[in-house]
């Protein structure tokens, strides 16, 4: 699984924010879209960066692993990326 954040500042402009997990075969906890994933990283350090950088909490998530796609399309935008990982 890819996890994207499209971050903006007035200052500093976009930057596209990257980690990854796996998607564990677990019974959904509620009805509706539910899931469980291992981030690559730990879970608290990817908090306390997300939290030092400013970024909202809402993620796009994409099932597969995407993370050298859009660091390429960072290149191409000319946009930073940061991709968190262990």
């Amino acid at each position: 699984m890819t996890f994207l954040r499209v971050h903006y500042t007035e200052l500093d402009g976009y930057e596209l924010a990257i980690s990854r997990g796996n998607v564990l075969d677990v019974e959904p906890q509620f009805n509706g879209a539910s899931g469980r994933v291992q981030m690559d990283a730990p879970v608290e350090q990817l908090v306390d960066q997300f939290v030092e950088e400013g970024y909202e909490s809402h993620f796009a998530l994409v099932y597969g692993d995407y993370v050298d796609d859009l660091k390429a399309l960072g290149r191409l935008l000319q946009i930073p990326v940061k991709v968190y990982t262990d």
